[in-house]
């Protein structure tokens, strides 16, 4: 899919876990380490989920990795809820294996280039349903083009 500039809100109610990302690990490493908690509480507290996991990358290298819920969650629950809010962006849809989602990053950047605009934070990505075949993993990205966003 080639990367579009769009002007139509998109906004998104996440429940999750955030944390500076630790230069001594990689992105990777951060957002499993979220995402594994994120599950481990969604799972104890019996949770209704979409079973999409989103991860933004806000301001000062925070990171946020959560999902969205059917319901809102029992106010026990550990998770933090998060709103995105996206009024202009920059959008593309990998399908593919993740590690050639670099491929996907360079259409944006070349479209974010060609139309002089600056992206903002935060800029996130949304990770599809689990499938065997790589070949048919998606993952959106998203960056975003309005106000700058703070966590």
């Amino acid at each position: 899919m080639e990367a579009v500039i769009l002007s139509e809100p998109k906004m998104f109610t996440l429940f999750g876990f955030s944390k500076p990302h630790d230069q001594n690990q990689t992105y990777r490493t951060v957002m499993f380490e979220l995402m594994d908690r994120v599950w481990e509480e969604v799972r104890n507290k019996k949770l209704s989920h979409t079973g999409i996991n989103h991860v933004v990358y806000g301001a000062d290298h925070m990171m946020f990795a959560g999902i969205e819920l059917t319901s809102p969650p029992e106010e026990d629950s550990l998770l933090e809820k998060k709103m995105v809010i996206f009024k202009k962006y920059a959008y593309c849809k990998h399908i593919g294996p993740y590690r050639d989602l670099d491929k996907t990053y360079r259409k944006v950047h070349s479209v974010l280039e060609a139309s002089g605009e600056q992206p903002q934070s935060p800029q996130m990505e949304i990770y599809g349903h689990w499938h065997e075949d790589e070949s048919k993993l998606e993952t959106e990205i998203i960056f975003n083009l309005g106000d700058k966003e703070e966590f």
